[in-house]
């Protein structure tokens, strides 16, 4: 990793994980180095947008971080708190890369991504298509598929046929790498979940 971003990641790593969500920023960077490997996008716009893009949730209460798991609460409510999130990432975001002297222009591409990484419909760009999907990539993930089946009370099959439908659904991934991960991880869990069945 790029000193910039290592910098970036320390100056951060108080507002990460907030929403019970142990390892995300570490995992969900992981995808998106993957994803660029193969989908060329530009490093130092995805790196710094996919470190800095959930530090927001710091700023809101508990209460308010637990609404997104939360299966009586309202679209709506959900809604809500997403976009109180983005826009708190945003402000803290835009301090931290003025504070290690980020350029401008790539500044404001990173801000625009995570303005809208939860709530965007379709993709504006190839940077913030492989962004979004790095953050999506995270439920498929071992820790993030088994923090959905305990948070949500689901079955192995409810969760894996959930995740299934959704690589399926259209503008769910930007990029057919993202798809091609989200498959191989599900069937990782599916191997994991027979072996823990012996």
């Amino acid at each position: 990793m790029k000193e910039i971003f290592e910098k970036i990641r320390k100056l951060v790593l108080s507002y990460q994980d907030k929403r019970d969500d142990k390892g995300h920023a570490e995992i969900v960077t992981s995808y998106a180095f993957k994803l660029m490997k193969s989908e060329e996008g530009n490093e130092n716009v995805i790196v710094p947008a996919i470190i800095l893009h959930d530090i927001g949730w710091s700023q809101l209460t508990k209460d308010e971080r637990m609404i997104i798991f939360d299966n009586s609460a309202t679209k709506d409510e959900k809604l809500e708190v997403n976009y109180k999130h983005q826009d708190a990432s945003v402000k803290l975001s835009k301090n931290i890369l003025n504070k290690v002297n980020y350029p401008q222009n790539l500044i404001n591409e990173i801000l625009e991504i995570i303005s809208q990484h939860d709530t965007r419909d379709g993709f504006i760009s190839k940077n913030e298509g492989l962004v979004r999907d790095a953050d999506k990539l995270w439920r498929f993930s071992k820790t993030g598929f088994t923090d959905d089946l305990i948070r949500n009370k689901f079955s192995f099959q409810q969760l894996y046929n959930k995740l299934i439908n959704n690589i399926k659904l259209q503008d769910f991934f930007y990029s057919d790498k993202a798809k091609q991960i989200a498959y191989d991880e599900l069937e990782i869990r599916k191997k994991d979940c027979n072996n823990d069945k012996k």
